[in-house]
């Protein structure tokens, strides 16, 4: 199996769509899927990419198969960009929202 084909198929299996959902949201043929998983498709159209990448907001960067570093870059730009979420969203709270988000993020990271 492609290593794309198997990357797509996790994002669609994490949020509980089917492949022939996502071809009809970004606008492809459900056969193009097939054709990666089966190796007739070496690889998808750039435009194809990009669509999937918008789909799930992720980049087209992580769509693709990877080396141990690059793995690490991308685990490192995907908790930088959670914690910017956190941060932004931490900015428009109240003084007692701080404390509820701190509370609980506390609890969490203490749990084993």
């Amino acid at each position: 199996m492609d290593a794309t084909y198997g990357r797509i198929k996790s994002l669609c299996d994490e949020r509980g769509i089917k492949l022939s959902v996502l071809a009809a949201e970004i606008g492809v043929r459900s056969s193009v899927f097939t054709e990666l998983k089966m190796g007739r498709t070496k690889q998808l159209s750039a435009k194809t990419l990009q669509a999937i990448a918008a789909y799930f907001d992720i980049s087209v960067d992580s769509l693709m198969p990877q080396s141990d570093d690059a793995q690490v870059d991308t685990m490192r730009d995907e908790m930088f960009r959670k914690r910017r979420m956190l941060f932004d969203l931490s900015a428009k709270a109240s003084p007692e929202e701080l404390d509820t988000i701190l509370k609980v993020v506390n609890a969490l990271i203490a749990q084993p």
